[in-house]
């Protein structure tokens, strides 16, 4: 049973979305030190969301025959898992290989009335038309004297109109004063959408596995929707994610969240390669997407669109603003969400200048409650059948953090160490040799989580791929992962005690995570009574 007042909050804040009621009474909380300092309690926030997806594959697991079963999280665990990225390794070395996240376009800086805005570059093709609508080199200073020359309101203004990534440093009060905030605030954690359309598709019993049988089509990108995929396949599912045979991938993030996939590349704009698309969409259970809305309709693949190839369909949507909100329709990241909502605001209240929260809090999060709404989706549609719409938004998820504060000195912090990958790491066996990873958080008492592959490249899956038969060899008890032999036998190289990912894209302004100042205020923090 969940009693800490932040985790349960947050766990039933998720479950009354659902379509159905689970029991908590069979989750366990194991108490863990934080390692993120912030007056947002991020640890407890993160133990209640990952508890209840556990519900919901309980759930659906007892649905489908499964005998029912307890759970055990550590409080610790949850909240590392936010920066699973950082704690990646491929024969002893971190997958971080590159500085793809460091660049000055992405960052916070002060405007012309003495706000703050946060931008995201990231990608070419981003950071190129940002650095053309501020007519600046890509470098701190430059992009500093830019915004500089302009409101925050009219940064925000005519980055929206541009298509580019840059929202305004704002207070809780401000947010929720914008409609689009007021919007934001009265929907659920996770919204669900229920057609009865024709066909009869329903999982039925299962052997093993609580998604055994269960076919996942992904179109995504980043973190949060590549999340939903990765819960997805460690329950059991069949994963194919589609990757556009050239564009915008972060090595890194991909690696992280490619676990129990096969990855194929198919141009879904051409002829050929939609039409694929749509032969392997007709035969699936689920399409994961965080595209925008626009980029699917351009394909016929709106709503019609997709109740045509496929009526027993369970669409699980990330994006950055809710879908049915004034601001849907904007391109924005795991910062661009912390900025707008407040929570940067929040975080930064003793610090010269606002930055994030050292974790990808958004993100991940937000990946579990699409990985929520897509299975209790499934286990409702074994019931009344039809076609599913469930969604989660990053501004959603990152409101309910607001929720959970207290002073930040209020709790000790410990640094990651080597002793965490001891506790929480496993190894696994890959095409490229022995991955390190942490393992999944919510450990089951009957049916394990893992990945039936080791994460993998992009395009390692010729697109000729079908659905795998179903199988009954896939025994639990034959996990392919096991506790870390890496990390205790001090064979992973690199790992640098920290709170948080110092080094990610905070890059710009006048505070970054990479700061010596930043580092010392968190020290300060931490030593206060």
């Amino acid at each position: 049973m969940i009693t800490q007042p932040f985790q349960k909050s947050s766990y039933d804040s998720v479950v009354a979305a659902l379509p159905f009621t689970v029991d908590p009474s069979k989750i366990t909380v194991q108490p863990g030190v934080s390692y993120s300092p912030s007056p947002i309690k991020i640890h407890d926030y993160a133990v209640g969301v990952m508890a209840a997806f556990g519900s919901v594959v309980e759930h659906i697991g007892t649905v489908r025959g499964l005998p029912a079963q307890t759970m055990t999280l550590n409080r610790r665990h949850c909240g590392l898992a936010l920066n699973s990225g950082q704690l990646h390794f491929l024969n002893g070395y971190a997958t971080l290989l590159d500085t793809w996240p460091i660049g000055p376009d992405n960052g916070t800086y002060r405007t012309a009335d003495d706000r703050y805005v946060h931008m995201i570059g990231l990608h070419p093709h981003l950071r190129d038309a940002l650095l053309a609508y501020l007519n600046c080199a890509n470098t701190a200073a430059a992009i500093q004297a830019a915004t500089a020359g302009k409101t925050a309101q009219q940064l925000e203004d005519e980055a929206a109109a541009a298509g580019l990534a840059l929202g305004i440093v704002r207070s809780p009060e401000e947010w929720l004063a914008l409609p689009q905030g007021a919007a934001t605030a009265a929907r659920p954690m996770i919204d669900f959408g229920h057609t009865k359309t024709a066909g009869g598709r329903r999982l039925g019993p299962a052997l093993r596995r609580p998604l055994e049988g269960v076919r996942v089509i992904e179109l995504t990108h980043l973190v949060a929707g590549p999340t939903i995929g990765r819960l997805l396949a460690e329950q059991g599912a069949d994963v194919i994610k589609v990757q556009p045979p050239i564009g915008d991938w972060v090595l890194p993030l991909w690696l992280d969240v490619s676990w129990g996939k096969r990855n194929i590349a198919l141009d879904i704009k051409g002829r050929r390669g939609f039409a694929r698309f749509a032969e392997l969409l007709s035969e699936a259970d689920v399409l994961v997407s965080s595209q925008r809305p626009e980029a699917l309709a351009k394909l016929g693949l709106d709503e019609v669109g997709l109740q045509r190839i496929n009526p027993n369909l369970v669409v699980a949507e990330a994006s950055c603003y809710a879908s049915g909100t004034p601001w849907h329709g904007r391109r924005g990241f795991e910062q661009i969400a912390q900025a707008v909502t407040g929570v940067m605001h929040t975080h930064s209240q003793d610090l010269p200048e606002p930055t994030v929260v050292s974790v990808l809090m958004n993100d991940y999060l937000t990946g579990y409650l699409g990985a929520i709404g897509a299975v209790a989706a499934l286990a409702a549609r074994e019931v009344d059948g039809g076609y599913w719409k469930v969604g989660a938004a990053l501004t959603r998820c990152s409101m309910h953090a607001l929720t959970v504060v207290e002073p930040q000195h209020a709790e000790q912090y410990a640094a990651v160490s080597m002793a965490d990958l001891v506790e929480f790491g496993v190894d696994q066996i890959g095409s490229s040799g022995v991955f390190t990873r942490l393992a999944p958080t919510v450990a089951f008492s009957h049916v394990p989580s893992y990945a039936a592959t080791a994460t993998n490249w992009p395009a390692t899956t010729a697109d000729t791929a079908g659905w795998l038969p179903p199988t009954s060899s896939d025994d639990p008890s034959n996990i392919t992962h096991i506790p870390s032999k890496m990390a205790r036998e001090d064979m992973i190289r690199g790992l640098i005690p920290c709170y948080g990912i110092e080094d990610r894209g905070d890059g710009g302004g006048g505070l970054s995570l990479a700061s010596p100042q930043l580092m010392k205020l968190v020290q300060e923090a931490r030593s206060q009574p």
